[in-house]
């Protein structure tokens, strides 16, 4: 009796693993198309952030140097300052303005990246639905 009951749970295991494996194969499916189409919104909303971000970087290594000692050598005519530091000053100034540019680029980078957190949750919500499933199924077993 007892082994005509243990080769009747056999194929209900097998059937039931081979549910179990196609259901995880359709939700990687599933989470791959997720990750694909988050990442085309990511980068699509990550141009213009990075137009920002080259064009900050553009400008510090190219006209601000140009620039800051054009506006410190007009500081030191106007004030009377020392060159130096009319030089301090201008320059302080611009590292700010292009930090200014650079946090404006980063929170561009930071809200398109967001588009990933549906993958992140659907990634936790399926993971979860599995550890249910395959704890469901164990007290079944050791029911059985």
């Amino acid at each position: 009796m007892i082994r005509q009951n243990a080769q009747n749970q056999a194929p209900d295991m097998k059937e039931g693993l081979g549910d179990l494996a196609a259901d995880l194969i359709s939700l990687s499916e599933l989470q791959i198309e997720l990750l694909a189409v988050d990442s085309r919104d990511a980068v699509r909303e990550s141009v213009y952030p990075g137009m920002l971000l080259c064009l900050g970087g553009g400008l510090i290594m190219g006209a601000c140097p140009v620039f800051v000692f054009g506006l410190a050598w007009w500081l030191r005519d106007v004030t009377g300052l020392n060159l130096a530091v009319a030089c301090l000053i201008v320059a302080l100034l611009a590292l700010g303005g292009a930090g200014l540019l650079l946090y404006f680029a980063r929170k561009g980078l930071m809200h398109s990246l967001g588009h990933f957190k549906r993958t992140r949750d659907e990634l936790r919500s399926n993971t979860q639905w599995i550890k249910k499933i395959l704890s469901e199924k164990q007290r079944y077993h050791q029911t059985l």
